[in-house]
């Protein structure tokens, strides 16, 4: 079915320009340019719709890429550095970061089944669990943080260009700096900032089933990069010269409570780190190609890459102890302080590479985890007008102008908040694999996704599963005290403290065991339950011939979506 818009008065099919032509030449004519012609409710349009078969892309190797691509990154780079504070050896912290991402990668391919089979993201699937208007609150309550970490990243993004363009201009730091001070930046790295800030914006161009070749690019770059740096550094020193390190770990360690509590708090830190991963990961498996692909690809991908990086962060701060005499936990710090004392050509040129790879790696992740799940929560929450490439650069738009330099120079509080909010997250993700997996057995009701009639199973009461935000908040409960006598203003027992330190772990532990418990109480309408596993919803996941949707709407199998009367629209793949 064609439109004004999409044709000029001799009916031939307008340009693009023509079309931007049209859009600007009055309030209305942009109006209806900007509205998505798949949207035919508030529950529907064509990214809420379950993905055709044309974008189930993303095979067991695009997810092993994915997760051991995210696994190099900046975090876990230095998490060693908070490991070795407290005491531990450097077997006690790989260890930590070993454990903490298994038990991540089970809870990612969990969270991943529902997804995986019936090929919607964590918008439509938080349906199911907390009611077709329950789902604006855990959306809003995630797309929060994709918009505040999104903008946090673009900064360290920035800071690694800023590094590459010293390597190019000998004098970049001493160019005078006309940024006032209370702004918190420097105009290097405002310069840098604004360049990840253009960089960005070409990949927001690719709709999340087909990012993955980003991945599988990233996944070859930072490993690289990271050995070169590796390498560089333990010969120079001679070997690794862990002695250093343990010493300081040695000297750092306390009494044997203390140090126990310490790396569980650690445990929960790399888990905390991961758990916008472990809520994002519907919003990436619904694309999977085969039903299996999304698990052995994460099993094995993300222990292993975070061991793994974990372990030359480890290594390279070591070498670097013994010979600089300071250890560069951070490796913007690392490529600073080697061009502060070794500015020659070969080391601008090795430094410009890891650089760039950093700033890469870090592009990767604020996509992989602020801007992909943000773009899937736009599109629930305001479906007339966002698909998930207009969220994508809403988001970019939006993290610009937050000015996230200074939420990390003059906003403690605000960052201990968001260091604390995996307490919150922890509880959904529960509530979700409970759900899916032991309430309902893996049965779902797609037609009943995309309707607001009380009629329909996830309706519950006025749109709201009450028995799910019942377990939600049990959930944080517990670490809630602790988490509020982190900030300092308040004092709280020992014990408020040590629950706290279970932080994301015990929040997900008790919402889904509330959760469980109190649907056992009170049942859950429908009958999902009552058959056998992933058993009865077959019929409403063959998409492939164009199945009807809630007796109103088609999806077809070459992506494109019609009304029950079969007049395809066209131009679904809107920008």
């Amino acid at each position: 079915m064609s439109t004004s818009t999409d044709h000029d008065l001799s009916g031939e099919k307008k340009t693009w320009p023509q079309k931007v032509k049209h859009a600007f030449s009055s309030p209305s004519n942009f109006h209806d340019a900007i509205v998505l012609k798949s949207a035919t409710s508030i529950l529907v349009n064509e990214d809420l719709l379950p993905s055709p078969s044309s974008r189930r892309t993303w095979t067991t190797w695009s997810f092993l890429s994915f997760w051991w691509s995210e696994s190099w990154n900046v975090s876990t780079w230095s998490v060693g550095a908070s490991l070795i504070t407290i005491g531990a050896t450097i077997r006690d912290a790989l260890l930590i970061v070993l454990f903490a991402n298994l038990l991540s990668a089970v809870v990612i391919v969990l969270n991943g089944f529902a997804a995986s089979r019936y090929h919607v993201g964590y918008p439509v699937l938080s349906r199911t669990s907390f009611g077709v208007y329950g789902q604006y609150f855990v959306v809003v309550l995630r797309s929060i943080l994709g918009i505040v970490w999104c903008g946090v990243q673009l900064y360290f993004e920035g800071q690694f260009i800023s590094i590459c363009l010293r390597c190019i201009f000998p004098s970049w730091t001493e160019i005078p700096n006309g940024i006032p001070a209370s702004q918190f930046i420097t105009t290097q790295v405002m310069v840098g900032f604004f360049l990840a800030f253009l960089f960005t914006i070409p990949f927001l161009f690719l709709h999340t089933s087909r990012i993955q070749h980003l991945f599988s690019v990233k996944s070859f770059v930072l490993p690289l990069a990271g050995l070169g740096i590796v390498i560089w550094a333990t010969k120079n020193n001679g070997g690794v010269g862990a002695e250093a390190l343990e010493t300081q770990a040695a000297a750092s360690r306390s009494s044997v409570a203390v140090f126990a509590w310490g790396l569980v708090a650690q445990f929960n830190s790399v888990m905390g780190a991961n758990s916008a991963l472990l809520v994002t990961i519907p919003d990436i498996a619904r694309y999977s190609k085969t039903r299996n692909a999304q698990i052995w690809g994460q099993l094995i991908a993300l222990p292993l890459g975070q061991i793994m990086c974990a372990a030359f962060g480890i290594i390279s701060t070591s070498a670097v102890m013994n010979l600089y005499g300071e250890a560069y936990w951070n490796p913007y710090d690392l490529l600073n302080g080697i061009l502060d004392r070794s500015y020659t050509s070969s080391a601008r040129a090795g430094v410009f590479f890891a650089s760039a790879s950093f700033a890469f790696a870090t592009l990767g992740t604020s996509i992989a985890c602020n801007i992909i799940p943000f773009a899937a929560d736009a599109t629930c929450l305001l479906p007339k007008y966002l698909n998930i490439i207009r969220g994508q650069f809403l988001c970019l738009i939006v993290s610009f102008a937050i000015v996230p330099w200074r939420i990390l120079t003059s906003a403690s509080g605000f960052l201990n908040f968001l260091g604390g909010y995996c307490i919150f997250q922890g509880p959904v993700v529960a509530i979700m694999v409970v759900d899916y997996l032991i309430l309902r057995r893996g049965n779902l009701n797609l037609p009943d996704m995309y309707t607001l009639s009380s009629e329909g199973r996830y309706y519950f009461f006025k749109g709201w599963n009450l028995r799910a935000f019942a377990a939600f908040v049990i959930g944080f409960l517990l670490p809630l005290p602790g988490f509020i006598g982190s900030f300092g203003t308040t004092t709280v027992s020992e014990g408020a403290t040590h629950m706290y330190t279970l932080g994301w772990v015990l929040s997900f532990l008790v919402g889904g065991l509330a959760y469980l418990v109190i649907c056992l109480v009170f049942r859950l309408p429908g009958d999902d339950g009552e058959h056998g596993f992933e058993t009865v919803s077959a019929e409403y996941t063959d998409f492939e011939h164009g199945g009807v949707l809630d007796g109103e709407y088609v999806a077809n199998a070459d992506g494109s979506y019609a009304k029950d009367s079969g007049r395809k629209e066209e131009g679904t793949e809107s920008v």
